[in-house]
């Protein structure tokens, strides 16, 4: 959805008495359905409207790349973006080196670890990350290019890039996922609990998810390209279908942002209502699950809002 029509869309609710943010009504801007963002986006909506006097609305426009200029310009009260296309926002580089410095988006919380990795179709020959040289990936991503980009962090640990794939043009991560299902696309890089990914499993008789070389060289090619991140082994559980055994993955933290203007009563209730209830939200979405409400206010390298530290200080965290 185009800025105009994401403008549209908010004045025509304020007409039909839903309101803006002003009126105590927000929108958290997100991924399409089925992706982890979308989900977390409606947990939050929907435990802030249970909660509080709000009413909160997801509105899908795509990845950070789309939703965090929005936020920027306050389009959005809220959105859900990994900490480095946060972080780059903020910079003005990498995905946003275009669209230039974010500097009105802010943290509210640090939800839980984003678990990506690789996966193929169970049968596959692709064993390692280094087998995937030659094979069929996703590729450009122009509304959601933080996939390419930690696509392209988890090739760096076994020394390839995208120049070493065919790359199969898609929109976004869940396209991706949809071509795979279709057997246009060999392997993919996505959330590991994300309700695509459930699917895919379901769809195709079981994935496999590709175990990262772990070694001090492929942890800090990784965090070459992604800053922030980190190499986490994982084992197997429902949350993760596809992981046969110990397997180590990509992580980095997932985070609700606001913008600069978001009010300081509405940041606050939000994030009072997610301390508050992290049973309600794993109900929403099994990730919730690696929340910890201590650690909501986790140092990420990007400005909080001042509401969101208002509340932190009186929680003495």
């Amino acid at each position: 959805m185009k800025p105009t029509t994401l403008t549209a869309l908010v004045a025509a609710t304020a007409a039909f008495g839903i309101g803006t943010a002003s009126a105590q009504t927000l929108s958290i801007g997100s991924n399409p359905q089925g992706s982890l963002a979308y989900s977390t986006a409606a947990g939050i909506a929907k435990v802030a409207t249970e909660a509080t006097d709000l009413k909160v609305r997801v509105i899908p426009q795509g990845g950070p790349v789309v939703t965090l200029p929005l936020l920027n310009s306050g389009e959005l009260d809220f959105t859900i973006s990994l900490s480095i296309a946060a972080a780059f926002a903020t910079e003005g580089r990498a995905m946003f080196g275009k669209s230039g410095k974010q500097g009105n988006i802010r943290v509210v919380a640090a939800l839980f670890p984003l678990h990506l990795g690789f996966y193929v179709r169970n049968d596959s020959p692709i064993k390692t990350i280094a087998d995937l040289k030659g094979k069929r990936l996703g590729d450009k991503y122009p509304k959601q290019r933080v996939i390419k980009l930690t696509g392209l962090a988890k090739l760096a640990t076994a020394g390839l890039t995208y120049k070493d794939v065919i790359g199969v043009p898609v929109p976004n991560g869940v396209r991706q996922v949809d071509d795979f299902m279709a057997g246009k696309i060999d392997a993919v890089t996505f959330s590991l609990t994300a309700g695509k990914t459930a699917q895919a499993h379901a769809k195709v008789g079981g994935i496999r998810v590709l175990s990262l070389p772990k070694t001090p060289e492929s942890e800090k090619a990784m965090q070459k390209v992604a800053p922030g991140s980190h190499i986490a082994t994982i084992m197997p559980n429902p949350a993760y279908p596809g992981v046969m055994g110990p397997t180590n993955i990509f992580a980095a933290p997932f985070l609700l942002m606001a913008a600069a203007k978001t009010s300081d009563e509405a940041v606050y209730k939000v994030v009072k209502a997610i301390h508050a209830n992290k049973k309600k939200l794993v109900t929403t979405h099994k990730a919730f699950n690696g929340m910890q409400p201590k650690a909501m206010h986790a140092d990420v390298g990007v400005a909080y809002h001042p509401a969101a530290l208002k509340f932190y200080k009186e929680m003495g965290m």
